[in-house]
């Protein structure tokens, strides 16, 4: 929001320096974007005077002035009728190359074939308050050339500040005035204004009917006759310029004036394009449509809320009004309207149609339905009568529709609670008198009566942030805080998200933050388990409709958006939640996701690196499971989720339990182009699974006393059996290898000796197909690792195992051993 601090001096009931107002603003907590000190910024702008004067070719509403800026120099300057100037005049010009405080760069440029160099300026395309005529004029030659801060010294300041979105308050220059007098210790002086009284010939009256009291809380409306439309006096032009707004007629700058004033919108529909003598607050309906001020038509389809007379839809509501009922210089009746709308409804509409107004912008932050609108409405109404605006007369009594009062709130505040919150000793009568200055009441036992205007006092923590900031917060004596430390604890989720981020990023992959919101394509990829997608109702892109089921998807845009720029190696992981509906229910998990593809070692220089394929891809998440102590993973074939394909997918699961998915990712199915050029592989697995199924702490014991023994098996086994049942079938056979062992005699000892090794690994070394063993079958190495903990095998008592194993792979799988 813009302020010009001339306009906001009009609202304090004394004068300060500027300094002291621009300071007010930190302490009022508005955050300051930009500070322009006129006087500064205007410095370029000179006194020129207007030596000669002529109408430019047959334009009646152009003029060619020849101007004197310096002793001597003189420019060409085009200017329109709109202000008349004079021969012998001394004006403000900003030539070629000039910037405006609006941000606005002055350029040359031809007009009917004459060259204009420059600008005649008026107060409010300089970002002053008018003081006249809306054009400084000077008649003291001495002032030639000079610049207009030093030929007419003025005290103003634009201001670009946020307001935060729980102040929709100090969306107008009196909410803003109000909080800066409370800073400054003075009276906010309102502006003048009246209630109208009932008009003699009540014969226009209107009547309000307002379909559904939750979007709009209040209406009210009064018929004016006798109006003359016509431009703005400079006055009010000048403000409105000063807050970026174009003057347009007298009746639409009077509502735009008295919105930038109270914060609250209105607006002025030609009376006599109505029909019916009644206006409705209603959703559009499906087959009608509306033709807004921009030309632009709005339909039934997204249903929002509009303005309608006995026929047809006038204006949307909140947002902006139509193109059939504005107010034009033919119009002589106007109906006034002040209303309070439900701020959600107005930010879905807007939203959804992607029309964004000044309007629109404080309904969507919420507006007062009682002290703001009143006022605005009766200042606007007030104007609207003045004889050097639109001499206007009322011709109905105010129709005001307001089923449902909104009621103040009231808080039963503590002294001594407000002494423990601000951490300094803070009395009845300082609340009393620091929240007396904006406008709240009070009663002996210190109850709060606070405005309805204040939406975000919620509490009385905001009263008590009210207090210091009128109290200063640098007067508030710091002290010591006194407090007990207690142990911190880090819960097993926690600890277990820390253990896999530390051993995925010592692997190489760099962790991610990609936002849950997505296209409904990439959300319902890859997921591993039922429910349906969560739509956002009021995405704010076509990237971001949909939560997120799975991590993949997300990393997977990371993974294209890299390869764009030229990266050969993938490696991104995020440990984040997923969200899907099941019934009523809202299922939302932690998952960790990651994607990996690219070089193996990316930094080899000798010969070129092999790339990550499947058994790489689940070498790494077989690592991962060892690292953070999970135990009897299997993997499974089953049908792959969208995304993966089905050729290179595993189902993880712990016993029954699913637990997670790896696979090779589809990108053609994404729809996705594949910049990477490297096969991408995804895996996803639940985290709370993995809480659950984790092995306790490990124990160590101390190095072994006896010697590992390592055999070698190499077996023919079908193509189509899983490994992960030859691996269960060999360590069932050891088992009963073991206990089926007879003993060889030691020389050392009579005594005698028993054994009970211990199968430490087992782990496939190679691999093998090809003609000379059939199309039908597959070659494999099996490394076994065994020993026993008091006694070294001997070799004979190691093959006795190895003979025993290999004879039950046969038994149960056909196995023939190489």
């Amino acid at each position: 929001m813009r302020i010009n601090t001339g306009w906001l001096r009009d609202y304090l009931s004394e004068d300060c320096k500027e300094s002291e107002l621009l300071d007010a603003f930190m302490t009022v907590g508005l955050e300051v974007e930009e500070e322009h000190d006129l006087s500064q910024v205007l410095e370029p702008i000179k006194v020129g005077f207007i030596r000669e004067k002529k109408p430019v070719g047959d334009a009646d509403h152009l003029f060619e002035c020849l101007v004197e800026i310096e002793k001597g120099k003189l420019v060409t300057i085009v200017c329109a009728t709109a202000h008349p100037v004079e021969i012998g005049w001394g004006v403000p010009v900003a030539v070629a190359g000039t910037k405006l405080p609006s941000g606005a760069l002055i350029s040359e440029g031809k007009f009917k074939g004459i060259r204009s160099e420059g600008m005649i300026c008026l107060d409010g395309e300089l970002g002053l308050i008018a003081k006249s005529s809306g054009l400084q004029v000077f008649k003291d030659e001495a002032t030639l050339g000079a610049s207009l801060p030093a030929a007419s010294p003025f005290q103003e300041s634009l201001v670009e500040v946020s307001v935060l979105p729980n102040r929709p308050d100090c969306l107008g220059m009196i909410g803003i005035a109000r909080e800066v007098a409370a800073v400054l210790d003075m009276q906010l002086k309102y502006p003048s204004a009246r209630v109208i009284q009932p008009a003699a010939n009540q014969s226009e009256s209107v009547a309000v009917e307002i379909d559904d009291t939750s979007l709009c809380s209040r209406y009210a409306c009064q018929v004016f006759n006798g109006v003359q439309v016509r431009s703005s006096p400079h006055w009010l032009q000048s403000r409105l310029q000063t807050a970026g707004l174009r003057p347009i007629n007298n009746v639409v700058d009077i509502t735009n004036f008295v919105m930038l004033e109270w914060g609250q919108p209105l607006h002025a529909f030609d009376f006599d394009s109505l029909k019916g003598n009644r206006i409705e607050v209603r959703r559009i309906r499906k087959d009608e449509k509306l033709k807004l001020l921009d030309e632009s038509e709005v339909d039934g389809a997204q249903q929002p809320l509009v303005i309608a007379d006995a026929e047809k839809p006038i204006a949307l509501a909140g947002i902006m009004g139509g193109w059939d009922s504005q107010t034009t210089e033919s119009s002589k009746r106007i109906l006034l309207e002040a209303a309070c709308f439900d701020p959600v409804c107005i930010r879905t509409s807007s939203r959804k149609l992607r029309i964004s107004t000044d309007s629109s912008y404080r309904f969507e932050r919420g507006t007062d339905p009682n002290d703001m609108l009143s006022g605005a409405f009766n200042r606007a109404a007030e104007l609207l009568q003045n004889t050097e605006l639109a001499q206007a007369q009322p011709a109905s009594a105010i129709t005001d529709s307001y089923p449902s009062v909104r009621e103040r709130t009231t808080f039963a505040l503590d002294s001594g609670r407000f002494s423990k919150l601000l951490g300094t000793e803070i009395s009845d009568e300082q609340i009393k008198e620091c929240l007396s200055k904006l406008e709240m009441t009070h009663d002996d036992n210190l109850t709060i009566s606070v405005p309805t205007w204040r939406v975000d006092v919620n509490n009385e923590v905001v009263l008590a942030e009210d207090v210091a900031r009128l109290l200063r917060y640098d007067s508030i004596v710091m002290k010591p805080m006194v407090a007990t430390t207690t142990k911190g604890r880090v819960s097993e989720t926690d600890g277990l998200r820390t253990s896999v981020a530390i051993f995925l990023t010592s692997n190489g992959f760099l962790e991610c933050r990609t936002p849950p919101l997505t296209t409904e394509q990439v959300a319902l990829s890859f997921s591993q388990w039922p429910g349906d997608s969560i739509q956002v109702q009021n995405p704010i892109s076509k990237e971001m409709t949909t939560l997120r089921q799975s991590l993949v998807g997300s990393l997977i845009e990371v993974a294209e958006r890299n390869a764009r720029r030229g990266a050969s190696s993938f490696r991104f992981f995020e440990i984040d939640r997923t969200f899907r509906q099941n019934a009523e229910l809202i299922d939302e998990r932690w998952m960790i996701g990651g994607v990996l593809g690219g070089p193996v070692n990316d930094s080899a220089w000798i010969a070129a690196e092999k790339e990550i394929d499947f058994l790489r891809a689940k070498g790494l998440v077989e690592n991962l499971f060892a690292h953070i102590s999970v135990d009897a993973i299997s993997y499974e074939s089953d049908s792959p989720a969208k995304g993966y394909l089905a050729e290179e997918f595993a189902a993880i699961k712990h016993g029954d339990q699913r637990i997670g998915a790896l696979g090779r990712i589809d990108l053609n199915a994404l729809g996705i182009k594949d910049r990477a050029r490297v096969p991408l592989y995804g895996f996803e697995l639940d985290l709370s699974a993995l809480v659950q199924v984790k092995s306790p702490a490990r124990m160590f014991s101390g190095l072994a006393r006896t010697q590992v023994i390592a055999r070698d098996i190499s077996i023919q086994v079908p193509i189509d059996l899983r490994y992960a049942e030859i691996e269960a079938s060999l360590e069932n056979a050891f088992s009963s290898a073991v206990a089926n062992l007879q003993v060889e005699p030691r020389k050392e000892s009579d005594a005698p000796v028993e054994l009970n090794p211990k199968l430490e690994s087992v782990i496939c070394v190679d691999t093998f197909t090809g003609e000379s063993i059939g199309a039908d079958a597959m070659s494999l190495t099996i490394r076994m690792m065994f020993r026993d903990e008091a006694h070294t095998l001997t070799s004979g008592e190691a093959q006795q195992l190895m003979d025993y194993v290999v004879k039950q792979l046969h038994t149960e799988h056909g196995a023939i051993q190489r």
